[in-house]
């Protein structure tokens, strides 16, 4: 079985505080072991996870990075709505001006 870091062995780790480690886990950037009656992390993953955040990286810079991902997917799915709107209208019109040209004739 890994060993098992507690918040306060993090922190140390870290060389931050334990209300630094909450926010971390608040914010997404690190995920406590699911399950067990007390806050624990993996060893592991937390060595995995070491070499993926910069050391300068703040809450903040997390926070709109994860924001910046949400609006884009929110723009790609405008984008695709549009489109289908744009789609429907061309069929619209020409089905209109179809009917329209027959009924003149």
């Amino acid at each position: 079985m890994s060993k098992l870091l507690t918040k306060k062995d993090l922190a140390t780790r870290w060389q931050v505080s334990e209300k630094t480690i909450d926010q971390y886990r608040s914010n997404g950037v690190i995920v406590s072991i699911k399950g067990l009656p007390c806050i624990r992390f993996n060893l592991q993953y937390i060595e995995k996870i070491e070499g993926r955040i910069p050391e300068r990286t703040t809450l903040r810079e997390t926070r709109l990075e994860r924001e910046l991902e949400y609006w884009k997917t929110r723009a790609l799915k405008a984008e695709r709505t549009i489109s289908n709107a744009n789609v429907i209208f061309s069929e619209v019109l020409y089905n209109t001006s179809k009917e329209f040209n027959k009924d003149e004739k």
